[in-house]
């Protein structure tokens, strides 16, 4: 599936209060899944989740909602490490 469009919403503050803006569809009505990512961005903001799980930078604007890390290094990276410690836990020789 890909992922969403780039220009589609942006956080215009990352600070309290916080203000996600998303940009609605003309015409159609059919504003239901930017809205909804919007919502949820905005929950993680308030939660104070919006930042990458490895690095700790602040997430882009144009990931999904629900990512994790800012980007395909840190993930790998982070699941490197995991292997590596679990590997440890276990005893086993990488």
């Amino acid at each position: 599936m890909p992922g969403p469009k780039p220009h589609e919403l942006w956080i215009e503050n990352d600070e309290p209060p916080f203000l996600v803006v998303y940009q609605a569809y003309f015409g159609t009505g059919n504003n239901g899944n930017r809205k909804a990512r919007a919502i949820a961005i905005l929950g993680r903001l308030k939660r104070g989740t919006w930042h990458c799980r490895r690095c700790a930078d602040q997430l882009p604007d144009y990931v999904r909602a629900d990512t994790l890390y800012c980007s395909e290094g840190c993930r790998k990276r982070a699941a490197r490490e995991r292997r590596k410690a679990r590997q440890s836990r276990l005893g086993v020789m990488p």
